[in-house]
C-alpha cells in the first residue's frame, strides 16, 4: 500500500479516511431556511389569490345583478325601489354602497319617435324608449381603500305602432 499524503501540520489525511455519513448542522439549517422561505412565499401567494377570487366573485355578482335589473326593467318594473326589493342580491337604490355592496340607478327614459311610410300606403310610427342603468359596486382593493367600480348599460326598447 502506498503511504498517505502528508499535510503541513503533520497529520495524514485521505478521502478514503474521511468518514462522512450525513449532513452537517450548517447544511441542514441552510436547507431548512430555504424551504421555509419557499413555503412562506407560497402562503402569501395563496392568500393573495383568495382575496382576488373574492373580489372577482363580487364584481361578477354585481354585473349579474345589473343584468337582472335591466331584464326586469324591460318587463315593465321601472321603479328602482321595486327593483331593489325584487332582486336576489342586496343592493341600494342610488346611494353610495358600502364595501361588497351594489347600488342601482336608472336615468329618466327618453322616447324618440320616427314616422315611416310603408309600401302598402300606410305609415308606421316607431318609438324607441332609451334609458340608462348605472351600477356602482364598492370593492375593497387590497386593504382599507375602497374602489368604486361603475358600469352603465343603455336600455333600448322599441315600440312599433302601425296606423292606416
Amino acid at each position: 500500500m502506498t503511504p498517505l499524503p502528508t499535510v503541513s501540520c503533520g497529520l495524514r489525511t485521505s478521502v478514503c479516511e474521511m468518514n462522512r455519513e450525513g449532513y452537517s448542522l450548517v447544511e441542514v439549517v441552510i436547507a431548512a431556511a430555504i424551504a421555509a422561505v419557499g413555503v412562506a412565499a407560497a402562503g402569501v401567494l395563496m392568500s393573495a389569490l383568495v382575496v382576488q377570487g373574492e373580489q372577482s366573485a363580487g364584481v361578477l355578482r354585481a354585473a349579474n345583478l345589473q343584468e337582472q335589473a335591466v331584464a326586469l326593467y324591460r318587463l315593465g318594473v321601472t321603479n328602482v325601489s321595486d327593483l331593489v326589493g325584487i332582486l336576489p342580491e342586496p343592493c341600494s337604490a342610488g346611494v353610495v354602497p358600502s364595501v361588497g355592496a351594489s347600488s342601482l340607478s336608472f336615468s329618466n327614459s327618453t322616447i324618440v319617435t320616427n314616422s315611416v311610410s310603408l309600401t302598402n300606403g300606410g305609415s308606421a310610427a316607431i318609438a324607441y324608449e332609451v334609458a340608462q342603468c348605472t351600477l356602482v359596486y364598492a370593492s375593497a382593493a387590497g386593504g382599507a381603500e375602497v374602489a368604486y367600480l361603475t358600469n352603465s348599460v343603455f336600455i333600448v326598447q322599441p315600440t312599433i305602432r302601425i296606423s292606416r
